[in-house]
């Protein structure tokens, strides 16, 4: 694992810096003035965004940015960080005692401490894809405007790394309660500890959306890796053009390759609080990661699984792709349908579930290990819930009729971080309204 799989097209801040303000649709996106220069979300058919934005903005979904760090402080990103509550900022304390000292947004792999700022650009860039903060007036927004950014740094300064940061990242996404973790990294060997992590995050239910590498070859027949890992968790993306033909550089598989995505001439965050051009199947996967983001937040009852398979089975596969990987071209909307089926779907003019009923979940921040956890909530909605399912991490493990007692307790072996999820379903068995809540198991003493 040497290098990123992408590079930052040669005029990229000249040709980012000419934009100019228009409006936009949707109404929300219509204020940000550098949306329109954003094929991949101002095009409806590009991805179906704009279709699923109907639906989700992602909120309250995580997504792990695996790469060279986050500027903090970017505009269009400083709303957007992930946050780890087990953690006093600034008081050089690892008070969570997960290994990293202050590591508030996330963590520096390398340096072995919280100091995730992007020192290359690479990162920074890939957030934005994500999640850059919508209808604030300042540069584009993210296909997941509502999710939240997890820095995870692997890549130091020349946007170079190895497995062994990797896979140490991945676990710490994982036990951070990540679900979705983008890895715009590529490499021509792997290695065990590596194949362990990813082994490691198929096992607790999470997604790595791996970019497929920008070496004009096919990986059925030259691996890269993560993205050639044969790992439950890995999806692997390349990358098309506005055309909706491969990129260049882009590498191909039939059997390799999941899913192609939106990776020429992307416009998105930028060092230096900028907006610049970067192409390639690094700009790809992070429209993946989103849209998983998306599909997350509208059905968290869902596991990551059956996530992935929604984005597969609905992906359009143009002659221009034919041969070339295992699926077709992101349409995350069709996905969004697939997903939320009949009458599930909201209309026009329909209050998102999270408006219309509010679910408050209360748990212990911390649980000692072997000890029952347990987890409570507060509903204070109209009555449309039948029925309360509860998941563990992603497996479900018990349900409640509502009007009982709303608790439910399980017993947690396993140190580390760990994910209640409530979802409250009318008769029909239809959402209405879920919630989550991470805590940590710790070791005994």
């Amino acid at each position: 694992m040497s290098r990123a799989s992408a590079r930052p097209l040669a005029a990229a801040v000249a040709a980012a810096l000419a934009f100019g303000v228009s409006a936009a649709a949707p109404a929300h996106a219509a204020v940000d003035p550098l949306f329109d220069e954003q094929w991949a979300l101002s095009n409806p058919k590009a991805t179906g965004a704009q279709e699923a934005w109907s639906q989700s903005r992602g909120d309250g979904v995580v997504v792990a940015v695996l790469d060279s760090g986050v500027q903090l402080n970017h505009p269009d990103l400083a709303s957007k960080l992930w946050t780890n509550r087990g953690e006093t900022p600034g008081n050089g304390v690892d008070d969570d005692r997960n290994g990293f000292v202050d590591d508030v947004h996330g963590v520096n792999i390398i340096a072995n401490n919280g100091k995730v700022d992007d020192d290359e650009g690479h990162g920074t860039h890939v957030a934005g894809i994500v999640a850059a903060q919508a209808g604030n007036g300042t540069g584009g927004m993210g296909i997941a405007p509502g999710a939240t950014i997890m820095a995870v740094k692997v890549l130091d300064a020349n946007r170079a790394g190895n497995s062994t940061w990797l896979a140490r990242g991945i676990r710490y996404a994982v036990d951070a309660g990540a679900k979705i973790l983008n890895v715009s990294i590529n490499g021509d060997g792997t290695s065990s500890d590596l194949d362990e992590a990813l082994r490691y995050a198929s096992d607790r239910g999470a997604t790595v959306v791996a970019s497929a590498g920008n070496n004009s070859r096919n990986i059925d027949l030259t691996p890269s890796y993560p993205a050639s890992s044969t790992a439950p968790a890995v999806l692997s993306v390349t990358a098309t053009e506005p055309t909706g033909g491969l990129l260049s550089i882009a590498n191909r598989g039939l059997n390799s390759i999941d899913l192609a995505a939106p990776g020429g001439t992307i416009l998105s965050t930028a060092r230096g609080s900028r907006y610049e051009l970067r192409q390639g199947t690094s700009m790809a996967a992070p429209f993946v990661a989103g849209s998983l983001a998306l599909l997350s937040a509208a059905r968290p009852d869902l596991s990551q699984p059956e996530l992935r398979s929604a984005l597969l089975h609905s992906a359009p596969r143009p002659s221009a792709l034919a041969g070339l990987l295992g699926s077709g071209s992101l349409d995350v909307g069709a996905a969004m349908h697939r997903v939320l089926p009949g009458g599930m779907w909201r209309g026009p003019g329909a209050a998102p579930a999270d408006e219309a009923e509010r679910l408050r979940l209360l748990t212990k921040s911390k649980v000692p290990a072997g000890r029952a956890a347990t987890v409570r909530w507060k509903f204070s909605g109209d009555g449309r819930v039948a029925k309360w399912r509860v998941s563990l991490n992603g497996r479900k493990v018990g349900s409640v009729k509502h009007g009982k007692r709303s608790l439910l307790r399980k017993r947690v072996t396993r140190p580390g971080r760990h994910r209640w999820k409530v979802v409250g379903v009318d008769a029909r068995g239809q959402r209405v309204v879920a919630a989550a809540r991470s805590f940590r198991v710790v070791r005994k003493r």
